[in-house]
């Protein structure tokens, strides 16, 4: 590819050197860097990727794509100044793959909580619909090539390292899918993905708005910073596309002032939205309710929905699932059995459910993380038991350090009994984090502080009787535990496994 064709819609200040030679691959990691590539930089927030020019020439670039101007550089490099190498990065992406995107219809979900939960709800929707689809996110992305060697349809599942991929990644996959004959996408947006650009250059035919608490302070320093990310997907929305917005949270009339009318459908579980639920049933097998849409024809007009996602938060991801259905001109049937057949990997994961042992009580592993998230799943877990509820958790180390006395006193407020260990420490003392978790809690608070998360679990589970409930958060479906920069196997839900087959066999 040419390097003018490479430049295609990025904003250059000022070009030096060979302006148009042969580009052979594109970076912005100086380590991959081969012999006709061109280095894209910028200053990152630990790391300045212009310090790396050096040792991107000597692997051999052949275009330094800068926002700074480098003087005293050979005259067979080129060097392309611009305003912003965030923005030059996700576009040298999308032309050097021949903008896929352009050619896929995209879902995007933004949200404190419940955009994996969305997501997945949706994809099952789309997917029960027969549409050809592929959803992007935390847990990992997945399709179904329409065209396969065989003949044969093989779901596809990729893991992943960020919820929203960098811009090489992310449109590596695009191209992937759209040679896959994927024809819609449905991606979780994260703030940080939207704040550094990632997503920079696409159009959204639908975005999805779920909710907005405390989360990612390291980061964003203050909500206002954190709103104005969020917001960003909407501004990438389709002038013919559909904003789908939660009406419950108060941040929502804020988004719509930037939408017209004709662009947003409300949900919630309050009267004046577009798409209400009602009727909600709660077990611990099932999450039940009826959705009432105002906006559409008869035969859509009234859902009922059964999804095996627990907890009321839950109505919420189900009704904008639900949503994203309609404004796809999904069938109720499709609707019903696509939300039925969802199942969300550690979304208030029930790993108890086939185990043997004789105590009837209920193992619920969740990735709750946030405050929000935590009093959402521990309120869940409370209603559905008949017992005690004892709360596992800890909290991420170099994140947020602001929300770690929040949850504490919200886990005790909630559960009768928190078990406080380590989530993911990273490069900090799981210790120093117990610590502030447990700052602000009072004296008579019902707690035990266990560091070593394996031996939380276990402490929780076999303090557990019948009819209580443990819910174990933070992690998930995370398959790890990431200890001083080194990502060790780690599974809630296997820990909880073993530790409920052992009592199984002691009591025996």
């Amino acid at each position: 590819m040419k390097l003018q064709k490479l430049l295609d819609g990025i904003n250059v200040t000022h070009i030096t050197g060979d302006r148009n030679p042969t580009i052979k691959g594109v970076v912005s990691d100086h380590r991959k860097v081969k012999p006709g590539y061109a280095f894209v930089c910028y200053k990152g927030l630990k790391v300045d990727g212009h310090t790396f020019i050096a040792g991107a020439i000597q692997n051999g670039a052949t275009a330094i794509i800068s926002e700074k101007f480098i003087p005293d550089l050979s005259e067979n490099i080129s060097v392309v100044v611009t305003s912003n190498g965030r923005i030059a990065q996700a576009v040298c992406a999308a032309n050097w793959h021949g903008n896929p995107a352009k050619r896929l219809n995209l879902i995007g979900i933004t949200g404190t909580n419940g955009k994996t939960s969305t997501a997945h709800l949706t994809y099952g929707i789309l997917k029960e619909q027969g549409l050809k689809t592929a959803v992007l996110g935390t847990i990992g992305h997945a399709f179904d090539p329409q065209n396969t060697v065989d003949g044969n349809v093989k779901s596809v599942e990729i893991p992943a390292i960020l919820t929203t991929p960098d811009p090489y990644e992310l449109h590596a996959i695009f191209r992937e899918l759209v040679d896959s004959g994927i024809e819609n996408v449905i991606m979780e947006t994260s703030s940080q993905g939207l704040a550094q650009h990632r997503l920079y250059g696409l159009t959204f035919d639908t975005a999805v708005f779920t909710n907005l608490t405390q989360d990612h302070m390291d980061y964003h320093e203050n909500m206002e910073n954190y709103f104005s990310a969020k917001l960003m997907l909407f501004k990438q929305l389709s002038p013919q596309g559909l904003a789908i917005l939660n009406l419950d949270s108060p941040v929502t009339p804020k988004i719509a002032e930037y939408l017209p009318d004709n662009n947003v459908l409300t949900y919630g579980l309050t009267d004046e939205a577009d798409l209400v639920a009602k009727d909600v049933e709660i077990t611990l097998k099932h999450l039940s309710f009826t959705a009432y849409n105002k906006e559409q024809h008869q035969e859509l007009r009234k859902i009922r929905a059964t999804i095996q996602l627990l907890g009321t938060y839950n109505t919420y991801n189900a009704l904008a699932a639900i949503a994203v259905g309609i404004k796809y001109n999904c069938s109720i049937e499709t609707i019903q059995n696509g939300l039925f057949s969802t199942v969300v990997p550690g979304r208030f994961e029930n790993v108890s459910a086939n185990g043997t042992y004789s105590k009837n009580f209920a193992v619920i592993v969740d990735y709750a993380h946030t405050p929000d998230g935590l009093e959402n799943v521990l309120t869940a877990a409370r209603d559905i038991s008949e017992g005690r509820l004892i709360s596992v958790f800890g909290c991420g180390g170099d994140r947020d350090k602001s929300k770690r006395p929040k949850m504490g006193q919200i886990s005790t407020q909630i559960a009768d009994f928190s078990v406080i260990t380590s989530d993911n420490p990273r490069t900090e003392e799981p210790d120093v984090i117990i610590s502030d978790i447990v700052s602000g809690l009072p004296k008579d608070a019902d707690y035990v502080c266990v560091p070593d998360r394996k031996s939380a679990i276990q402490h929780a589970i076999m303090d557990a009787d019948s009819g209580d409930v443990v819910v174990i958060a933070g992690k998930g479906h995370e398959d790890y535990q990431e200890i001083n920069g080194k990502r060790h196997p780690f599974d809630d839900r296997v820990i909880a496994s073993k530790v409920l087959q052992q009592l199984a066999i002691d009591s025996h």
